[in-house]
């Protein structure tokens, strides 16, 4: 069967709302019921539910890297906007009464296993995420972009746990306030502001 076909898109799309909601606990049964197919659907394209579950997270990481680089295209030419703006998406979308947390981070305290495809899910986004860090820093006139990268990821993270607590975007706010001072210190000058776009 085609990677892209609707039913394959229906599974993930039920995996992700019920694992989300409810837990890993959720029944191959669940999903396929509230995707619409017969189960043997599921494991015409995922070998076992832990591809499946391993598929839905790449998916939903996927889909934030779309609509980030979406944002840096949108800032292009602003090097601090840029650097901000996995900040400011975060400040859009947190607040949500439906929040309870990171699906990359809570799937990997669900597994014990470092090897479950979760982990490996999580390492996979927060490497990404490390990386464009240094390039955003670097464009910005960080005089250690690799030290300002680990420092903003640790701010981006933190972010998504205080969601659970203070789910208005407050924590993004004063993270995207605490990023722009760490590029001030790391650059020695005051940082260029620009024209934000949200």
């Amino acid at each position: 069967m085609s990677p892209t076909s609707p039913a394959r898109d229906r599974l993930l799309k039920a995996a992700r709302e019920l694992f989300y909601a409810d837990g890993y606990g959720v029944s191959v049964d669940a999903i396929t019921d509230r995707a619409h197919v017969a189960k043997p659907t599921v494991y015409a394209h995922f070998k076992s539910k832990d591809e499946l579950i391993g598929t839905m997270l790449t998916s939903a990481c996927e889909e934030w890297f779309t609509e980030l680089n979406a944002e840096l295209e949108q800032r292009d030419g602003d090097p601090l906007a840029q650097l901000l703006a996995p900040f400011d998406l975060l400040t859009a979308s947190l607040p949500d009464p439906a929040y309870h947390g990171c699906i990359l981070v809570n799937s990997a305290a669900a597994f014990l296993s470092a090897d479950h495809p979760a982990h490996h899910a999580l390492a996979t986004h927060d490497e990404r995420m490390l990386t464009l860090f240094e390039h955003l820093a670097a464009k910005a006139g960080a005089a250690k972009p690799a030290d300002l990268a680990r420092q903003l990821l640790v701010l981006y993270d933190g972010v998504k746990a205080r969601g659970l607590v203070d789910n208005t975007g407050g924590a993004a706010r004063d993270a995207r306030t605490a990023a722009t001072a760490l590029l001030q210190s790391h650059s020695g000058t005051r940082p260029r502001k620009g024209p934000v776009t949200m």
